[in-house]
Formats: structure tokens, C-alpha cells, sequence
């Protein structure tokens, strides 16, 4: 009985410290792998703040990081980054080392491949450097930089028509490439339009656009000719590029092609028209940031301006502006540009009322030119103080040979040598109206009746 005792314990005594070496296996795998991930993580932390430091540290930072995690693509690739800026040939070789480590240790990053490509090429590997980005291109064919460089690279090989097709992908994926593809073809094909439209595509995005950059080339012609090309769907899918088409004319004081853009972009019965007012008789709402072409107002305390529904001359409501200024008041706070034809007489209409309307100063309306928005064309009487119903206010015009667009514009008259001018008392505008030298009345306002 004591000797089987005895054997029983001599064999727990044998199995003790095994199980303790076992138990220790995993305690040590788990202790190599903290310690490989730390350094993993500490490594990749330091490369990917590497490159924000002090310029001279940058360097070494990323190079500790890359011995902290030798296996790391990252810190391969920001070493790689950081050695390719001093344009040296020792550090653009080392480089192309780090970035061919990178793709090794991650061959699914189109990145990684991506700056391989361009290195290839930097050291004169075309060959290699085009197979890295067209690698690149498969991995992440729906990105824009890997069909930009590839392009880029083509292009530089005298291979054109391969190289605008990448260029064109390039683009599609992202609009603000654009512009530089223009520029690319621009320089490349010499200004020719119809050779620079062959390459930069058919969608209605990049004929948008095009039209947009041939407007800052000073080619009108051309502009309008690729705009007037499209459908007038695809104008309205385009508005954004329209819109900025519509600006650059104004710029130019171009105000019919302009205002012909303006209607392709808003093609219903409210849409502006030449020689007429938009909203004239203020039978809509005024949303004063629609458009260039639409009324343009700015309300005050002291001069506050409202559609007034109660009252009108033939409709049903008009402009109300509420002067309560005790002190001198500067107001030109009023404003419409309306297209029409230069060197052609007009004459334009509008009615009045006032309501203890009290001033040494009252409201006056202008026609200026649109052309260099100063010259007065014409100007009406300042109101009359006191009460009184509906009264015409007429101005006869001609406009200059080269001006296209008039501003109508209420303001105020001066007072004279008196520094203290008040203004009391209300004012109503309506039924504003251009005729034409041959007696023809445009419509008050450009809404469908």
C-alpha cells in the first residue's frame, strides 16, 4: 500500500514541471507577438508622422520607423517618399529599392504600384514603369490617379492615342483633371478645336467644361458653338458648368449670349427675355440669388423693402419700400439688368404712388450703361413729396453701339449742400416696362400671363 502511494507520487512530481514548460509555449508565442505587433504599430505610427516634421528630421524618423518595422510596406514606402524629394541619383535609386520592398511585402496596393511606375520611369525604366501602373490601373480601376500617370507616361512615349484614352478615364473619375487634360491638348495639338475635341471626349460633362476653358482662351465662338451642340437635356444635367459659362459672358459684358445660356439652363415661362423685365408687375415671390437677370435688392432699416399684396396698379400686388431714416441715407439699393439691342432708341415706363412721402431727397430711377456700368443713358425727375395715386414715369434712351445690356436702378437724389437728409414715408413701384423705338411694348414682365 505505502510503495503504491510512493509510485503514485514520484509520477505527479514528473508531471508538474511539464505541464508548466507547456504552459509557458503560449505565454511566450503571445509575448514574441506583442512584441513584433508593438513594434509593428510603433514603426507605422512614427512613418506615417515622418513626413509632418521638421524637414531635416524627416529622414531619419522614417528610417527608425522602417528598422522598428522591417516587414512594414509603409515605412518602406514613406522612406522611399521622403528619399525621392532630393532629387539625388544614390537616394532616387534607394528609392526605387524601397518601393519595389513595398509592393513585394503588399502586391495588392495600387498605390505601392502606382510610385513604382513613376520611379521605373525617373531612373529610365519606361518598359518597367508602364507595367507598374497598368498593375496599378487593374487594382484599382476606378481611381483617376493610376490612369493619370499612366497616361502621363504614354504620353511622354509619343503614344497619343493610348494616352488620351487613360487621360479621359482620368477625368471621368475625377472633373478636377479636367483642366489640366485641356491644357494638355491645348499645347499638344496647337489650338486646333476640332483635334482637341476628338481627344478629350464625347460625354456632355467634358464638352460642358471645354466650352468653359475655351471661354478663358478668349474663343467665344468656338465656346458657344460646343455648348449650343448639346441637348437640352444634357444642358440642364450640365448647369453647374453652364452656370459658370453664363458668368464668364457676363464678365465679358457678352449679355445676350448670356442671357441665352441663362435660358437653356431655366427653360420655363419665368425665364428672362431681351428688353423686358423679370417679374416687372411683382406678381411673384423675389428670390434675389436666382439670377443675374433678375432683381436685385438689399432691404435696410431705415429703407425696408417687401412686396406689398394689397395694393397694385394692374395686378394685385407691387414694390413697397418704407423710408424711416432720420439721418442721411445712401440708397441705390434697387436693380434690374435687362438685355437689349445697341445703338436702339427705347423708352422705358413704370408707375408710382407715394404715401407722406417727405424729403429734400426722394427716389429717382437711372438706365445705366450695362457696358461700363456708370454711364447714366437716362434718368427721371425725382418724386414728389406728399400723397398721391398711380403716376407714370417715363424715360427715353438710346442705347450705345456697343452695349448690350442697360441697369435700371432706383436711387435717391442728393440734398444738396444739406449734410443732415432725411426720409419719411412709403413708396410704391409697378408695371416696369420697356418700349421699343418703333412703338412695339414688350410684355410688363417675362412671366406667362
Amino acid at each position: 500500500m505505502s510503495q503504491s502511494t510512493s509510485n503514485q507520487l514520484i509520477l505527479i512530481d514528473v508531471r508538474k514541471p511539464l505541464r508548466r514548460a507547456l504552459l509557458m509555449v503560449p505565454v511566450a508565442l503571445s509575448l514574441l507577438f506583442s512584441w513584433y505587433a508593438v513594434r509593428w504599430y510603433i514603426g507605422d505610427f512614427v512613418a506615417e508622422f515622418a513626413p509632418k516634421m521638421e524637414e531635416e528630421r524627416q529622414l531619419d524618423t522614417a528610417l527608425a520607423a522602417m528598422r522598428l518595422a522591417p516587414n512594414d510596406p509603409w515605412t518602406h514606402w514613406v522612406v522611399a517618399g521622403l528619399k525621392k524629394r532630393t532629387i539625388l541619383p544614390e537616394d532616387l535609386e534607394d528609392a526605387l529599392h524601397h518601393y519595389e520592398e513595398a509592393v513585394r511585402l503588399s502586391p495588392y496596393d495600387y498605390r505601392f504600384w502606382m510610385d513604382l511606375g513613376r520611379t521605373r520611369e525617373d531612373v529610365g525604366d519606361r518598359a518597367g514603369g508602364e507595367k507598374a501602373l497598368r498593375r496599378a490601373v487593374e487594382l484599382a480601376p476606378s481611381y483617376a490617379y493610376p490612369h493619370w500617370y499612366l497616361g502621363n507616361l504614354l504620353l511622354r512615349a509619343g503614344r497619343s492615342e493610348e494616352a488620351f484614352a487613360e487621360l479621359r478615364r482620368a477625368a471621368t473619375a475625377d472633373a478636377a483633371l479636367r483642366p489640366q487634360l485641356f491644357n494638355v491638348a491645348w499645347v499638344l495639338y496647337a489650338q486646333n478645336i476640332d483635334e482637341i475635341k476628338k481627344v478629350i471626349g464625347d460625354s456632355a460633362a467634358a464638352r460642358a467644361e471645354f466650352a468653359n476653358y475655351l471661354l478663358g482662351k478668349q474663343r467665344l465662338d468656338d465656346a458657344l458653338s460646343l455648348w449650343s451642340g448639346l441637348k437640352p437635356a444634357e444642358k440642364k444635367e450640365q448647369s453647374e458648368s453652364g452656370a459658370a459659362i453664363m458668368r464668364r459672358l457676363i464678365e465679358q459684358k457678352r449679355y445676350h449670349a448670356a442671357l441665352n445660356i441663362f435660358v437653356d439652363l431655366n427653360p420655363d415661362a419665368n425665364a428672362a427675355k431681351a428688353t423686358q423685365f423679370v417679374n416687372g408687375s411683382f406678381e411673384d415671390d423675389i428670390d434675389t440669388a436666382a439670377s443675374f437677370f433678375n432683381w436685385q435688392m438689399k432691404s435696410y432699416p431705415e429703407a425696408q423693402i417687401a412686396i406689398d399684396g394689397s395694393t397694385g396698379h394692374s395686378g394685385a400686388r407691387s414694390l413697397r419700400i418704407l423710408f424711416k431714416a432720420p439721418t442721411t441715407l445712401s440708397f441705390n439699393n434697387i436693380a434690374q439688368t435687362v438685355v437689349v439691342d445697341p445703338a436702339t432708341q427705347y423708352r422705358f415706363e413704370c408707375y408710382v404712388r407715394a404715401e407722406d412721402l417727405k424729403s429734400g431727397g426722394t427716389p429717382l430711377i437711372e438706365i445705366i450703361d450695362g457696358l461700363d456700368g456708370k454711364s447714366i443713358l437716362g434718368a427721371s425727375k425725382p418724386l414728389a413729396s406728399g400723397t398721391y395715386d398711380w403716376q407714370q414715369v417715363a424715360i427715353n434712351f438710346k442705347s450705345p453701339p456697343n452695349t448690350e445690356a442697360v441697369i435700371m436702378r432706383i436711387v435717391r437724389a442728393t440734398c444738396g449742400t444739406d449734410a443732415v437728409c432725411p426720409i419719411f414715408g412709403i413708396v410704391w413701384y409697378d408695371d416696369f416696362n420697356f418700349q421699343n423705338s418703333d412703338g412695339t411694348t414688350g410684355p410688363r414682365d417675362s412671366r406667362s400671363r
